[in-house]
């Protein structure tokens, strides 16, 4: 090869590596990443489409909100995809935009799409008209690209609309922050409601200014691309920095001052195209703008672009929308654990960071491990405050904005209350992490007020509290309690105690004077000695308490909570739970699930509010309803501290009566809950008889998907299928509701069960929003007379999640298991169980595991009938299942295991 040749040959080279090398450098600069080599230019200060759809979303939709959307758009061309996806969409599900889109969201909006997009806006908002006041620029030159500046222009118009009670300054100009007395209303999931109508306040809690101040990243690796700061963790991957634009500050205004003359002219011609963006592509950081507009030598990522200093933020949630200004102001980080201070040092911890600061002047004192509030103001520590104080006591309650503590009584929360877990590794903590009834955790107190809560060990879990409901479960509020005891029983109120022999009645009225001094203690003198509560009622008469009773006064009466050792509230929930004979073996089955469904509940703390852990209804576990006996006593002590572990975490023990043949997942019965890996659902058959394992076998192949009507009406029917609940009475049953008591069982259901759960009550619709028909969460009474039932969806495990019902005067679609069990409650009508034997009044249905036929006389509905299986919600443990696998001979651990997929058994007082 001659010289020449080779010289060429290197040149080419050269050539190719230059070009290769400034297309990387372009798309740095630009920080994009490239998927596809079809570039789109776009000026730098041009507003892309993208990012105009991007801020109109967040007039209707947080991040949750807009995830959620069904996701309908379709592009013309894939390779338009990209970080904007979800906004587009959601623009589509507000009107704003068709469906089909055939032009690239990476393009830039021109003034006459805006004009489009705005009209669109008010087509569905007609007090929106008023935005075009005022304009600082007009809509002539329809085909010119728009101004980055002159859209948020517009876009602040919107804000500042009454109707959205929420504004970013225009440059120079005031913040105007909403109304007090503005209504609030929390935006759902688009499954449960349609897009805002004209006159919806939806978008009033959408929107918010904030000042921040800018701590840090989140390198958790649970949520990349957040943003730590002072007041919480906001996501800002797809955020924009307009402090050029819309900063009120005179540094600001300079660059203001220097935009290009075609910037300032907004429709007249534009300079020399600068940016470029990438067809198709997602963003290579974290913060880089959306229209390219952060020069090289900028740093890119906006949590370290603006590390330690204070920012002016418009939010969505825990979203940052853009950051549109600096904040000069001094900023306080209250109630900040202080690691230590020296000198003009100081290491803190805070938003769950390691961080030092300098402070402006040296400190007087050196500081170890403290409770304070640091004012930040450049970066510098210019004020510190120490909070010495602490007290500690055992935990009594944790109200609306007070902690009760032994000793101390109620004590205010500060609103910047922070909870430090400082035995094991340093961790801020949510507020359920300090339990009632232990002393683990001391209180620093200031100016009259909790200002943090530090955990100082371990929860060695032996205690349980439990709210004490009145008679029929009907009410937490006593209008009075009435006592005695086995033995002698002291009445302690206002630290004095006195004592009563056996069989004395104490009687405590709401607004007794012993209530003026706090709590009230009742607690036999003897270790041994039982409280008795004689203004209660259970199956088994007035139930006797092993522990303590504690009794506070409250507006709407008593509040009464039984404290006593976990193992001995075991003895009362088994027999309350399950019948005592169906043996040794399955009654341990029991304790083990019972333990370790409270050991989660304990440490949930769902019922601090009312300083317990859980209640003794079947809100949780029934608890003394059928009073300890010798068997019940015996299986607690054979299985002592024995709970069911999942990888080493004690599991959400769910159990119920009887299964219909198959066990259903965590989400089929709970719509918003996470399936658990060892709570999968499974059919309980097999042909090696009941309860065994035989997973090549027909009837499991058969059996195995119980979704379409055909699959479950055969195995619901099915004879002589052997199951593990097979032989039990509620295993099969049948019930026809009258077209006349299905309407007085939903007329009285109906208002409640919305009130309770009302995404899962969705009304039909002819506008939902879109223009079309559909379902949204609307409050709801009546449908009229029943005109028709029907099953929409059915799950895997043969569960009905969803039915319709039509009305006369509306239709209705209600979700989840416990609501459909509501509504076709069999109260006025006989259900007949597989043995022929009948049962009456029943307020839910037996289960949701049923299949409907409709009776029709005259073409008019007359009455439903359900074909259906088994007693319970069906996730998790059958307690018929395990008496039948105990029978067999089967040991309580392995019983556990078939139930509960994948665990083992552990011990929770190591």
């Amino acid at each position: 090869m001659s010289m020449r040749i080779k010289l060429i040959i290197i040149g080419i080279c050269i050539v190719v590596v230059f070009i290769i090398g400034t297309i990387n450098i372009n798309q740095k600069i630009n920080g994009r990443k490239t998927e596809d080599h079809n570039f789109i230019t776009v000026e730098d200060n041009i507003i892309t489409k993208a990012e105009a759809l991007r801020l109109l979303s967040y007039l209707y939709y947080d991040k949750a909100a807009r995830e959620a959307l069904t996701f309908d758009i379709t592009y013309e061309d894939s390779q338009m995809s990209g970080w904007y996806d979800t906004y587009v969409n959601a623009a589509y599900h507000m009107g704003l935009i068709d469906k089909d889109i055939t032009e690239n969201p990476g393009e830039a909006l021109t003034y006459g799409k805006c004009k489009s997009l705005m009209d669109n806006l008010i087509l569905k908002e007609p007090g929106f008209q008023s935005i075009y006041q005022g304009l600082t620029f007009e809509f002539t030159n329809q085909d010119k690209d728009m101004a980055t500046k002159d859209f948020l222009e517009i876009y602040q118009a919107i804000l500042s609309d009454p109707g959205i009670g929420v504004v970013t300054p225009k440059p120079g100009g005031p913040t105007i922050s909403p109304k007090p007395g503005d209504p609030t209303v929390t935006p759902k999931p688009d499954d449960t409601i349609a897009s805002p109508k004209p006159g919806d306040t939806v978008r009033k809690t959408l929107l918010k200014e904030e000042t921040l101040l800018v701590l840090g990243k989140d390198a958790s690796g649970e949520n990349p691309g957040r943003m730590i700061t002072d007041q919480g963790k906001y996501y800002y991957t797809n955020s924009a920095d307009y402090i050029k634009y819309l900063s009120p500050d005179p540094a600001s205004q300079e660059e203001k001052d220097n935009l290009t003359a075609g910037e300032q002219q907004g429709n007249s011609d534009t300079g020399e195209k600068k940016g470029a963006s990438t067809a198709g592509e997602e963003k290579d950081d974290p913060a880089a703008g959306q229209n390219g507009e952060q020069a090289a030598e900028e740093v890119s990522d906006l949590a370290e672009r603006y590390l330690d200093q204070g920012i002016k933020a418009l939010t969505c949630g825990q979203e940052i929308v853009y950051i549109w200004s600096l904040a000069e102001e001094e900023i306080t980080l209250h109630n900040v654990w202080i690691k230590q201070g020296e000198a003009s040092t100081l290491e803190v911890f805070v938003s769950g960071l390691d961080k030092t600061f300098t402070t402006q002047y040296k400190l007087s004192d050196s500081l170890q491990k403290v409770v304070g509030d640091i004012t930040i103001k450049a970066k510098k520590v210019v004020q510190l405050s120490v909070k010495p104080d602490m007290i500690q006591g055992k935990v009594l309650r944790i109200g609306d904005g007070f902690i009760e503590i032994e000793g101390y009584g109620k004590l205010p929360m500060d609103e910047n209350m922070k909870i430090y877990n400082i035995y094991s590794t340093l961790s801020e903590e949510p507020s359920t992490s300090i339990l009632v009834g232990y002393e683990n955790t001391s209180f620093i107190v200031s100016e009259g007020k909790v200002s943090a809560a530090l955990i100082t060990g371990m929860i060695k879990a032996e205690n349980i509290r439990v709210l004490l409901m009145t008679t029929n479960y009907k009410d937490i509020y006593h209008s009075s309690v009435k006592l005695t005891g086995t033995g002698k029983f002291t009445v302690t109120a206002g630290g004095t105690a006195k004592t009563y022999k056996k069989g004395d009645v104490v009687t405590i009225e709401a607004g007794d004077e012993l209530l003026k001094q706090g709590r009230i203690t009742v607690e036999p003198v003897a270790e041994e000695g039982k409280i008795r509560i004689l203004s209660i009622k259970r199956t088994s008469g007035n139930p006797w308490y092993r522990g303590h009773i504690e009794i506070s006064g409250e507006d709407q009466g008593l509040i009464l909570v039984n404290e006593l050792p976990l193992e001995e509230y075991l003895y009362a929930v088994i027999p309350s739970e399950m019948p005592t004979s169906y043996g040794p073996e399955a009654l341990k089955v029991q304790a083990l699930c019972a333990r370790s469904y409270a050991y989660k509940q304990l440490l949930s703390n769902g019922l601090s509010r009312y300083g317990a852990h859980v209640d003794d209804s079947t809100s949780y576990q029934v608890y003394n309803n059928i009073a300890e006996n010798e068997n019940s006593i015996l299986a607690v002590k054979e299985t002592y501290g024995q709970v069911i572990e999942y990888q080493g975490e004690v599991i959400s023990a769910y159990y119920f009566s009887t299964s219909s043949g198959h066990t259903a997942g965590v989400s089929e019965v709970w719509i918003n809950g996470n399936d658990l890996p060892y709570l999968e659902g499974k059919l309980l058959v097999s042909e090696g008889g009941q309860g065994s394992e035989g997973e090549g076998s027909e009837d499991m192949e058969q059996y195995a998907d119980l979704s379409s009507e055909e699959s479950f009406r055969s195995f619901i029917k099915a004879k002589g299928l052997p199951t593990t609940d097979s032989e039990f009475n509620w295993y099969r049953w049948e019930v026809t509701l009258s077209a006349q008591n299905l309407k007085k069982v939903i007329d009285a259901n109906l208002k409640k069960r919305y009130e309770a759960n009302p995404e899962m009550i969705l009304t039909k619709v002819k506008d939902d929003g879109q223009g079309k028909e559909g379902f949204i969460s609307q409050p709801v009474d009546t449908v009229g007379s029943i005109v028709d039932i029907q099953v929409v969806k059915r799950e895997s495990s043969g569960i009905v999640s969803e039915i319709l019902i039509v009305g006369s005067e509306g239709t209705v679609k209600v979700r989840s298991e416990y609501n459909i069990r509501t509504m076709l409650a069999p109260l006025y009508d006989e259900i007949v169980r597989q043995d022929g034997s009948s049962v009456e009044k029943m307020s839910l249905l037996p289960s949701s595991f049923f299949a409907l036929d409709v009776n029709k006389k005259n073409d008019k509905l007359a009455s439903i009938t359900l074909n259906g299986g088994g007693y319970g919600h069906g996730a998790g443990l059958s307690q018929n299942g395990v008496k039948a696998l105990a029978e067999q001979g089967k040991k309580y651990e392995e019983i556990a295991a078939y139930f509960y997929k994948d665990t083992d058994i552990g011990f929770i007082y190591e």
